[in-house]
């Protein structure tokens, strides 16, 4: 029986994240109090759409950052590089339908990483929250 395409990204995404994700963010998604923000039940993650997730996941991001209440401050590092846009996609999903971790957001398309990585291709430095913050979090 063929696989959704969410299916599909999904059962990748996990690998994914455990390669590239679980550094920082644990592999419960619960991140390091003080340096690196949860993503399970994270404010950022379930939100309407992964604009603003592609974005940090492309370029990265510095400087404090507020996640349910907590201030985090630390560096994320940009993975434009390194990543496919099927791959980003792969992760993002993964880590917004994760039911274990309480996030219950839509899937994340490759054609959603590649609109965003073509419009962002000029961008020379990571994100800081306040500039995610001015950006819809969906078209």
């Amino acid at each position: 029986v063929p696989r959704s395409e969410a299916g599909a990204l999904l059962i990748q995404g996990r690998k994914g994240y455990n390669l590239y994700c679980t550094a920082c963010h644990q592999p419960n998604g619960r991140g390091l109090p003080g340096q690196f923000p949860p993503l399970a039940g994270s404010d950022w993650v379930n939100v309407d759409g992964p604009n603003r997730l592609i974005r940090i996941v492309l370029n990265g991001l510095q400087g404090p950052i507020t996640v349910n209440g907590n201030e985090y401050n630390n560096i994320m590092l940009p993975w434009r590089d390194q990543l496919s846009d099927a791959d980003i996609a792969a992760v993002l999903t993964y880590v917004r339908g994760n039911k274990e971790w309480g996030n219950l957001s839509s899937p994340v398309l490759p054609a959603q990483v590649a609109k965003i990585r073509e419009a962002t291709q000029d961008r020379a430095s990571n994100w800081s929250p306040a500039e995610l913050l001015a950006i819809p979090v969906k078209d």
